[in-house]
């Protein structure tokens, strides 16, 4: 064996045989611990509660962990079980490892997060007996003593729930300290063997290094790869706890909200965490793996992984794990350096990343989020429709249906009674982003929507785009639908709902001939039927007119004047038609003569 590397799989494997790694599991039972690279050690069943107000724990030289912990007064370390125990942000746990380790002269152990448990911001400190540093274990503390191995646990942006027998970090043994290639080394390899690759057009290129104390990597903010999505940003009002046992559970955009630039430029909040992602595609060869510098000054202050191991044969972008600590917020651009890559030889080893040993995030393009979530859709992640991602007028769902008398459906309103209404829509409601309240009942969207009325009980009928971009909402693509409107935008203001009603019907979605009557209102509508529906309060308006109606903007595929008899008489117009349009037309005729 090679006197300085990085141990592999098989070696790992020697190790256990040896006693240097003890288990109390037969090797067989451990190949799911035992990566390219690294070991994952267990949780134990036990877990202390510490607090932190006299600082932060840290191990003793010449102590082992326990000893130190049991030296703490004993309200200041609550003991419980890891098995189904909630962690909560905010707290700082400490659990003590099934595996025990047993170092030789020179050999050293690192100690980082495994990804998935990064990717949700869980922060976790690898202690080991008579070492008084976090995440390394350096065999001059120890001697040839065993040592008992403990994690230090910080949930930062999401409560998780933990077990014993779980897996969260993984260790990575060196025969000594010379294992990191020199500036000189990494050049030298990747003139052989290009580390890094850059995209241009549908081709990758390799990517011009540049070296200094490792291999520098740069921030990727053109979104090409996640149709304009740049990041993520950890949600901090989510009080569900991820279930680290569970795989693809959880809704990510309950969790994270994805990011556009504005200019190319993203500006990030001091105390905030994202998920970013490197302009650069990693290609880490089998005698090599590669970490992440944690804090780097290249790009901006504060951590830029929790979890920054990169395993012999990855092939993919790097997710960064950030935090800003500037002192205000920063803004990030394209292309901007961002963190440095350490290299680190092994020989080569007998199992890979990749889908065949269970990896997750092989050839990863993007912001990939942890296992844990459900596929992250980018084609329909609204956010970066320009539709989604403009302020909305909105109000309090409880006073805007307190004008009501029932509960849903549509319901007229005679003109005496509409001024108090309108004064509450244009003169007491309140911007929200529409991204941000597309799931939000506890104030809805009021939308103006208007019928467009011809002789003879005509009325015009269209069909909705099927194109995200075109439209910006995909639970209504295709629908049938009789009224024009939009949500009401802050320029629209003072007079607000005349001038949306301007702006959406006459100026934007239909062209109308001939002569037409002002809008008139009739009543409002209220149908939470399904989620889009729910959301929003219409404004119900009739316009008559003697000419023709064509559809105008690129929302509406197509569309034409319809009686009011072949829509009732249609068997299938029920499911032809969106909701709030079938709420409507029971009522088309009555709604007809009470606007005249």
């Amino acid at each position: 064996m090679d006197k300085s590397v990085c141990l592999n799989s098989q070696e790992l494997r020697q190790k256990i045989r040896d006693g240097a790694i003890i288990t109390n599991k037969a090797i067989k039972d451990l190949e799911n611990q035992i990566q390219p690279a690294s070991f994952e050690p267990t949780l134990k069943g036990e877990l202390h509660i510490l607090d932190v107000e006299k600082g932060l724990f840290r191990p003793k030289k010449d102590k082992t962990i326990r000893r130190t912990i049991l030296q703490l007064p004993g309200r200041q370390r609550r003991k419980a079980h890891t098995d189904g125990f909630e962690l909560k942000r905010g707290f700082t746990y400490l659990v003590p490892l099934e595996e025990r380790l047993k170092l030789n002269p020179e050999e050293f152990v690192r100690a980082s997060q495994k990804s998935s448990n990064g990717r949700v911001f869980l922060n976790t400190r690898l202690l080991a007996d008579y070492n008084i540093g976090f995440d390394e274990i350096n065999s001059q503390y120890g001697g040839d003593k065993e040592l008992n191995l403990w994690l230090l646990i910080q949930p930062l942006a999401f409560n998780v729930i933990a077990y014993q027998g779980l897996s969260i970090a993984q260790l990575r043994l060196f025969s000594n300290h010379s294992a990191q290639l020199s500036s000189a080394e990494i050049l030298q390899e990747f003139n052989k063997n290009p580390l890094l690759y850059v995209q241009e057009g549908d081709k990758l290129k390799p990517a011009k290094p540049i070296i200094r104390d490792g291999l520098q990597i740069h921030l990727d903010l053109s979104g090409e790869s996640t149709k304009g999505i740049v990041g993520l940003r950890a949600r901090r009002n989510n009080p569900t706890p991820i279930d680290l046992k569970k795989s693809k559970e959880y809704d990510a955009e309950e969790f994270f909200e994805p990011l556009t630039t504005n200019d190319g430029a993203l500006t990030i909040k001091k105390g905030e965490y994202y998920l970013l992602v490197s302009k650069e595609v990693l290609n880490i060869p089998p005698h090599l793996n590669v970490e992440l510098n944690s804090h780097s000054n290249i790009g901006f202050g504060g951590p830029l992984h929790f979890a920054g191991f990169i395993d012999n044969g990855f092939k993919g972008r790097l997710v960064l794990e950030a935090r800003c600590d500037e002192v205000s917020d920063m803004v990030l651009e394209d292309g901007m350096p961002i963190s440095k890559l350490d290299i680190f030889r092994t020989n080569v080893p007998d199992k890979l990343y990749g889908a065949a040993i269970g990896s997750n995030y092989q050839e990863q393009a993007g912001p990939r989020l942890a296992k844990f979530f459900k596929n992250f859709d980018f084609d329909s992640a609204t956010r970066n429709y320009k539709k989604l991602t403009r302020s909305v007028l909105v109000q309090d769902s409880k006073l805007l249906r307190s004008y009501r008398h029932a509960p849903f459906g549509f319901e007229f309103m005679p003109e005496k009674d509409t001024k108090d209404l309108f004064d509450l829509i244009e003169k007491k409601s309140f911007f929200h982003f529409r991204y941000d309240c597309e799931s939000d009942s506890d104030v809805l969207q009021v939308i103006p929507y208007v019928l467009v009325f011809g002789p003879n009980e005509n009325i015009f009928s269209y069909v909705r785009a099927n194109n995200i971009i075109d439209y910006g909402d995909e639970r209504l693509f295709d629908k049938h639908s009789i009224g024009l409107g939009g949500h009401i935008a802050q320029t629209d203001g003072p007079d607000y709902i005349k001038t949306c009603l301007n702006r959406e019907v006459i100026k934007e979605e239909a062209e109308i001939t001939g002569n037409m009557t002002e809008p008139k209102f009739v009543g409002t509508l209220y149908q939470p039927d399904k989620p889009v529906d729910e959301v929003h309060f219409g404004l119900v308006y009739v316009i008559f007119t003697d000419g023709e109606v064509k559809p105008k903007e690129s929302s509406i595929n197509r569309g034409r004047m319809l009686t009011i008899k072949e829509i009732l008489t249609d068997p299938d117009y029920t499911k032809k038609y969106e909701t709030w349009s079938k709420a409507l037309i029971p009522f088309l005729c009555t709604i007809s003569k009470f606007a005249q």
